[in-house]
Formats: C-alpha cells, sequence, structure tokens
C-alpha cells in the first residue's frame, strides 16, 4: 500500500462494498503514519508475489524503528484494523460491559485508549464484545468448536449485516486447564470481492508489521495463506485453527499439511 494505484484500487474496492468514506480515510491515515515510520525497502510497491510467510524486512528491527519513531505507541494491529473498517456491519447486546477480556486485549485497548477516533464512532464495548475470548467446548472438533464461538457471540449479542465485505477470523483454540480453556480471534481481516472475481483480503499483521492488500484467486488459496501462517501447533488436546467468515465456518476451509504433522 505504499503507491497511488494500490491506495485507489483499495479505496475503490472499500467503497464499493459499502465501508463509509470515513472509514477508509482513516485507514489510509494510519497506513501513511506507519509506512512514514518504517524503511521503504521493507515494503512492496504494489502486488508482489510470495510464499505466506516471505517477508522484506525483519520484525524486531521494524519493530525497533518504529518505537524510535513513535514511543511507547504500539501502533494498531490486526483486530483493530479489520474493526475500524467493519464495525458499521456489527452489532451487540447494550447490555455488554466497557471492557471485557483484558487479559488477551490488554495491548488493543490501549491503543484504543490513545486514539479513540479509529473505532471510526463504534465503542470500545462492541470491540471487546466481538473480540474478547470465549469459553470452548471440551473437544478438538472444529464443528464443535464453531458452535461454541456462535454460542458466545449470541450470549453478547454479537450479530454480523450480510454485505459484500466480510470479516474472516482465525480462531485459535487455547486449553491451559480444565477452567481456562478458551477461544480468541488470533488474527482477523477483511474480504473484498474483486472486478475479475477473485478476492481481496486487508489485513495489518501485526502491531509494529506492516499493511497488506493480499489478492488471492477463490477462499481456498486464502485459507492456505492464513493456514500457513496461523497452524502452527499440532499434536495437542486443543482443535487446530479454524476460520471464520462472519459468524460462520468459511467455505473451504480446510487444514494444511506440514512437515512437522
Amino acid at each position: 500500500m505504499t503507491d497511488a494505484a494500490s491506495r485507489g484500487l483499495l479505496s475503490e474496492s472499500l467503497a464499493d462494498s459499502g465501508i463509509s468514506e470515513n472509514r477508509v480515510s482513516i485507514l489510509l491515515d494510519r497506513v501513511d503514519q506507519f509506512n512514514a515510520s518504517v524503511k521503504n525497502e521493507w515494503l512492496t510497491e504494489g502486488f508482489e508475489s510470495g510464499a505466506p510467510t516471505d517477508t522484506k524486512y525483519d520484525p524486531y528491527e521494524m519493530q525497533e524503528l518504529w518505537t524510535e519513531k513513535n514511543g511507547s505507541f504500539l501502533g494498531y494491529n490486526c483486530r483493530i484494523t479489520a474493526f475500524s473498517l467493519f464495525g458499521e456491519f456489527i452489532t451487540a447486546g447494550a447490555d455488554q460491559p466497557e471492557t471485557q477480556g483484558e487479559d488477551a486485549l490488554f495491548l488493543d485497548i490501549e491503543t484504543l485508549t490513545a486514539d479513540p477516533a479509529v473505532l471510526c464512532g463504534d465503542s470500545t464495548s462492541k470491540f471487546c464484545a466481538l473480540f474478547a475470548p470465549v469459553t470452548a467446548a471440551d473437544s478438538t472438533e472444529t464443528a464443535e468448536q464453531v458452535k461454541a464461538l456462535q454460542a458466545g457471540w449470541a450470549e453478547r449479542g454479537v450479530a454480523f449485516e450480510e454485505g459484500a465485505a466480510r470479516l474472516i477470523s482465525v480462531v485459535l483454540h487455547d486449553r491451559f486447564s480444565d477452567t481456562d480453556n478458551t477461544l480468541f480471534i488470533g488474527h482477523v481481516g477483511v474480504l473484498l470481492p474483486a472486478g475479475d472475481g477473485s478476492l481481496y483480503f486487508v489485513e495489518k499483521v501485526a502491531f509494529q508489521e506492516p499493511y497488506r492488500l493480499v489478492k488471492l484467486r477463490n477462499r481456498i488459496e486464502l485459507n492456505d495463506y492464513l493456514m500457513e501462517r496461523y497452524d502452527t501447533s499440532w499434536d495437542q488436546d486443543t482443535a487446530r485453527p479454524f476460520i471464520m467468515e462472519n459468524d460462520s465456518l468459511m467455505e473451504g476451509y480446510r487444514t494444511v499439511p506440514t512437515a512437522a504433522n
């Protein structure tokens, strides 16, 4: 997202998917802030092909340079970026607390406190209702965990408006004990249709890592892109990571074999 053509394509795709001009403007302002804080050679100009885990930068060096230029301000991660774009298509119950899930979301909440404008008029309460961990099923089966996540969201009144833009969430199962068994959105981005039938995926890789606009042929390719990056554990008493599209398991979801499993 460093060149005018990519930014124009992104802006047009977001607008065509019903995302407001204000939300697009706030995203591009934060993209400019990040890009100005790191070395230009670390970023791409236009689309470049590569493996899902390929980067042109060392994340630790990038973090050091971000901190040098922005002090203690953490910046923005995947959840904040996706919610900033997609929040108008989500509702949550009016009785939700201002914050919840602080043990998992404390860094997110720190940024939202420092820069509430990035919420685009939405509330921290709705953000936390969507992203705070929910109680997982006592199972390693994906179908059971999907039901558990849906039930957790339903209890909080979380619902999604159907539209062209879709929220894509990589859900991680953490189990540290019989009483600490949760599902948590470890990565999230916004999926947009492209004019040629392919897809665009908008994401922020991490707090001090870049924004990305990724072009993919279909949801299976999106699945494999995300699973290669986030399905990094195996042979545990937890379910494999799974991918939600809004509040349903994404069509095309599959586990991807790796050399270790």
